[in-house]
């Protein structure tokens, strides 16, 4: 009779952090747990941009997978390979920080899909992203979410000839204390 009590026990034991992961969570969303990304093209190269300065929540149900993310990007803090790319794409034809300091996007998810408004240059529109995820011993560790938006939908007229109309937005938002790591 003992032996059963601890089995079961350790059953018991063994299912406590599954049952906890599976609770929704609300947590603060910072650079230090999302990656937030630009990839455009830009004459014969790719050009990533990282924010270095986001802050916002994340509302996450893991077992029904839904979320609702609101998040500001500091424009400023777009770190760019090099100070020519820098200087053109902080500039009045392009991002102007000075004018439009903060980006913001705000959306929900559901079926593998987020929804949502975002905001830049002072306009704002329908963004769409896919969303995946990483797991790891049965507990999403992960989000993904990728999406193409036409810079020009958002009045990012300028640079037509050095950069392409579409760019791709990825973020990663680590939910196990890691810091993020870009999907592969």
């Amino acid at each position: 009779m003992k032996l059963k009590k601890i089995s079961l026990a350790g059953v018991v034991l063994t299912w406590l952090p599954l049952a906890a992961a599976a609770q929704p969570m609300t947590m603060d969303l910072t650079a230090g747990n999302m990656l937030a990304q630009t990839h455009s093209h830009a004459l014969i190269m790719g050009v990533t941009g990282t924010f270095r300065q986001l802050s916002g929540k994340l509302d996450f149900d893991p077992a029904a997978k839904t979320c609702h993310i609101d998040v500001t990007l500091v424009v400023e803090s777009l770190a760019l390979p090099n100070a020519l790319i820098r200087s053109q794409t902080m500039s009045k034809a392009f991002l102007d920080p000075a004018e439009y300091p903060t980006q913001h996007y705000v959306g929900d998810c559901a079926a593998g899909r987020l929804q949502g408004q975002l905001t830049m240059r002072g306009q704002t529109h329908p963004f769409d992203m896919a969303v995946s995820y990483t797991s790891a011993n049965g507990q999403i560790t992960a989000i993904h979410t990728e999406g193409v938006l036409n810079r020009y939908d958002w009045g990012l007229n300028g640079l037509t000839m050095t950069v392409g109309k579409m760019i791709r937005v990825t973020n990663d938002i680590s939910l196990n204390g890691q810091p993020p790591k870009p999907e592969s």
